[in-house]
């Protein structure tokens, strides 16, 4: 007899499914933590599962799904390089593997060039894992870990993700502290082009929070985890070639409880990259090229701030666009709001829910954290353009909040140490832990 778990997943599969499960071998009765790693045109790999077999072992068994992926269009060059990299990672397997953490390769060659891409592959691979959960009949039991191929993370980054979620049972998904390497082979200036995007990123979700926004956190996609029955309540991981990791924990945070994961960290590298449009390796790739890292003004979070205020002082449920939003609610807020088809919202709303709580749970799922990342981008082109990161990040009124002193100039770097400082709840990683994990640069 079927299982209600079992058709959950087949009907998952038939709606949203890309390939059939891969690894033939049965997963072991004790399976609990999958690691999902995207595998393309990476020199680096076997230091990045050596990493994750240097943590201590969850009270579980691990499984790493290794997703080496490349489009029909790719350089016959990039498959080979590929190719190497799936060999050489094939013997660090047969060396190094045991029955409490396991590596399977799966192997993608030529995807369509109209979804190939992270997203895709991380899909994969999430995919995968889900089936090993549903294979070994835990669903319920089962968190998905991402990674990437360019990674490497603290010894305990295993156990602490397996604790986390233990004694938390109310939280479905998770973001992990990270921090991009400062210090390596690299150039200097390649250490200073990651620390000004680094530093944009952290301020951007300093940002949000100051603003009361309920959809601020970071959604790094080498630093969010998952459980399984949530992972296939939202339709799994999305194909898109980038952001596939913002558009995936945006959706994460809309429909469930997610938290933060500051008792360990993962450390993806700073080398810069083409392979997308944006994120962390263009933005490098950018920066080196001489253009500045830019942000938000600071003006831009005070507009979203006079939004969510509004909101929250709410009383009674809004029967109108007036209503809502008192006159002298920021031009540019109205004006966006008016061009985003507001009042029909604010009207649909208002006639199913009763109370406003329930209003205001509504409204904020409607301008979530997609329709904020639009905002922040329409009025930085038409009312307050983006500013360098290192003025940005120096507001006074944010770094008060952090509890900063702002006398002083600071630069882009030691902003950023203020704003780690901050984000990891002044939790301290050692001086040898952070040494023994910068080697890939």
């Amino acid at each position: 007899m079927v299982s209600n778990s079992e058709r959950i997943f087949e009907n998952y599969r038939r709606r949203f499914g890309f390939v059939s499960p891969q690894v033939v071998s049965p997963p072991s009765l004790n399976f609990g933590l999958a690691v999902v790693v995207p595998v393309y045109d990476e020199p680096c790999l076997n230091q990045s599962l050596q990493s994750l077999r240097d943590c201590e072992r969850p009270p579980c068994d691990v499984e790493v799904l290794l997703v080496f992926n490349s489009s029909e269009r790719d350089p016959d060059a990039v498959r080979l390089r590929n190719r190497q990299a799936r060999q050489s990672a094939v013997q660090w397997i047969g060396e190094h593997s045991d029955s409490q953490f396991r590596c399977h390769v799966l192997d993608f060659p030529y995807l369509p060039p109209k979804h190939a891409g992270v997203g895709l592959a991380r899909k994969i691979g999430m995919d995968e894992a889900a089936a090993r959960f549903y294979q070994a009949k835990k669903p319920e039991e089962g968190l998905i870990v991402c990674y990437d191929a360019d990674c490497l993370c603290e010894r305990n980054f295993l156990v602490e993700n397996f604790r986390h979620f233990a004694e938390r049972p109310d939280v479905a998904g998770c973001s992990t502290y990270f921090e991009h390497p400062l210090g390596g082979p690299e150039k200097p200036v390649v250490y200073r082009a990651v620390a000004a995007y680094e530093l944009h990123l952290r301020y951007y979700v300093e940002g949000l929070r100051w603003t009361g926004f309920p959809y601020a956190g970071h959604t790094i996609g080498s630093a969010m985890s998952v459980r399984v029955p949530t992972y296939l309540q939202l339709g799994g991981m999305n194909r898109k070639k980038a952001g596939e990791d913002f558009y995936f924990f945006q959706k994460l945070m809309r429909h469930a409880k997610t938290s933060e994961l500051d008792t360990t960290a993962v450390y993806p590298s700073a080398r810069p990259s083409r392979r997308v449009p944006f994120g962390t390796g263009r933005a490098v790739g950018r920066i080196l090229a001489g253009e500045p890292q830019r942000s938000y003004s600071f003006w831009a979070f005070e507009i979203v701030k006079a939004l969510v205020d509004a909101v929250k002082s709410l009383d009674q449920v809004p029967t109108s666009f007036e209503e809502c939003f008192p006159a002298n609610l920021l031009a540019p807020m109205l004006a966006f709001l008016e061009a985003n088809n507001c009042r029909i919202a604010i009207a649909e709303i208002g006639k199913n829910v009763a109370g406003v709580a329930q209003f205001q749970k509504r409204f904020w799922r409607w301008f979530d954290g997609f329709r904020c990342v639009k905002f922040l981008n329409w009025v930085s082109a038409n009312y307050c353009p983006k500013v360098e990161t290192s003025i940005a990040a120096a507001e006074p009124c944010l770094l008060n909040r952090l509890g900063i002193k702002s006398e002083s100039p600071r630069t882009e770097t030691s902003l950023l140490a203020l704003y780690r400082d901050h984000q990891r709840n002044r939790r301290t990683i050692s001086a040898k832990s952070a040494s023994n994990h910068f080697p890939l640069g």
